[in-house]
C-alpha cells in the first residue's frame, strides 16, 4: 500500500477511534493521548508512524475498533513489499473489504447519548393525535432500559398531550423461533408501570390506551431481527403517507465488534414500512377490547394513509 492509501486508511481508523471513545475531535484525541495535535496529524498523514506504546493507548481508548497496527511502521513497510502477483481468496478479500467498510461506519456511528437526545426532542414535538411506532424483533427501545431517565419524561409529557405510542414486537412463539427468550410483554408492562407511576388513577385510566404493545407474527421487518425501525406519524407531516421513518442498522459480523448506524428512510421505503406496520396493528388490534387496545380512530388513520400511499389494501392478507 502506498503512502496515499495508508493515509486514507489511518484517517478512517482514527475517526472511528474518536467516535468510539466519545471524543469530539482529533485535537481532543491528541490531548487524551498526551501528544501534540501535529504529531497525531503526521501519523494520520503517514509522514510518521506511531510507537507500539502509543498504539496500545489508542487501542485502549477504543477497544472495539480493530486494526490499530495500521498506525505502525510495519504497515508502510509491509505495503511496500507486497507481491503484486499474490492472490487472495474471495473469503479473505471479503473479510478485508468488510473490515474497512465497518471502520468507516464506526467513524460515523452516533453515540447513544446523542441518539437519545435527538429522540427526546422528537418526542417533545409530538402533539395531540400524533403517533410514534417502534418496530423490532429483538432490539430493545432505549426508553425500556430501567436506568434510562431522559426519554421516559418526554414520552409521558407527550402522552399527556394526547400523543400515542405503539410498540410493534413479535409474539413469544415467534421469538422462540429466533432463540430469543426475553419476555417482551413483561418488559413492556414494567416500562408502562414505571412511566405511569406518578399518575393518579383517573390519569392512568385516561391515558392507558395511549401506550400500547402490539405483538404480531407476520411482519416483514421481523425478518431482520437486530434492526429497529421508528415511525413518526402526524397530519402535519407534508408527505403522502403523513409519516417519517428511520432505521437503526446493526453492522458487523459475529467475529468482531460492529457499529449501530441510524439512517432516515426515503419516502418510498417509509410508505412500505408504514403499510406493514398499519396492517399488523389493525389485525391484532381488531380482536382486542378495552385496555391494551389502540383507539380505532388512530388505527383507521394509519391504515387510510398507508393504503392511499401504497395503493394497496391493508385490511387483507395475512
Amino acid at each position: 500500500m502506498d503512502r496515499t492509501e495508508l493515509s486514507a486508511r489511518r484517517k478512517i481508523y482514527l475517526r472511528a477511534v474518536v467516535r468510539s471513545a466519545g471524543l469530539e475531535s482529533m485535537a481532543a484525541l491528541a490531548k487524551e493521548l498526551g501528544i501534540t495535535q501535529s504529531t497525531l496529524t503526521n501519523i494520520q498523514s503517514a509522514k510518521r508512524s506511531a510507537s507500539r506504546e502509543l498504539i496500545s493507548k489508542i487501542e485502549g481508548l477504543a477497544p472495539k475498533i480493530e486494526d490499530g497496527e495500521i498506525l505502525g511502521a510495519e504497515a508502510f513497510l509491509r505495503g511496500q513489499s507486497v507481491d503484486l502477483e499474490e492472490h487472495h481468496s474471495i473469503a479473505e478479500r471479503l473479510k478485508e473489504a468488510n473490515r474497512e467498510r465497518l471502520q468507516e461506519l464506526q467513524s460515523s456511528e452516533e453515540r447513544t447519548s446523542k441518539n437519545i437526545g435527538e429522540v427526546a426532542k422528537n418526542f417533545d414535538s409530538l402533539g395531540s393525535d400524533d403517533v410514534f411506532i417502534f418496530i423490532s424483533a429483538t432490539r430493545q427501545p432505549f426508553e425500556m432500559d430501567p436506568d434510562e431517565t431522559i426519554l421516559k419524561p418526554a414520552i409521558l409529557n407527550a402522552i399527556r398531550r394526547n400523543s400515542f405510542f405503539i410498540y410493534l414486537r413479535p409474539t413469544r412463539e415467534y421469538l422462540k423461533s429466533l432463540d430469543y427468550f426475553v419476555d417482551i410483554e413483561s418488559e413492556f408492562e414494567n416500562f408502562k408501570a414505571t412511566l405511569f407511576s406518578g399518575l393518579s388513577k383517573e390519569e392512568k385510566d385516561e391515558h392507558t390506551n395511549h401506550l400500547v404493545l402490539i405483538q404480531a407474527e407476520h411482519v416483514s421487518m421481523f425478518d431482520f431481527p437486530d434492526f429497529k425501525w421508528d415511525i413518526f406519524y402526524s397530519d402535519g407531516i407534508d408527505a403522502p403517507q403523513k409519516a417519517r421513518a428511520g432505521i437503526a442498522v446493526a453492522a458487523g459480523d459475529p467475529s468482531s465488534s460492529g457499529a449501530d448506524v441510524r439512517i432516515p428512510l426515503s419516502a418510498a421505503s417509509t410508505k412500505g414500512v408504514l403499510f406493514q406496520a398499519a396492517r399488523a396493528i389493525w389485525k391484532v388490534n381488531s380482536g382486542r377490547r378495552g385496555r391494551g387496545k389502540v383507539p380505532n380512530k388512530v388505527v383507521d388513520r394509519l391504515v387510510k394513509s398507508a393504503e392511499q400511499a401504497t395503493k394497496q389494501k391493508a385490511k387483507s392478507g395475512r
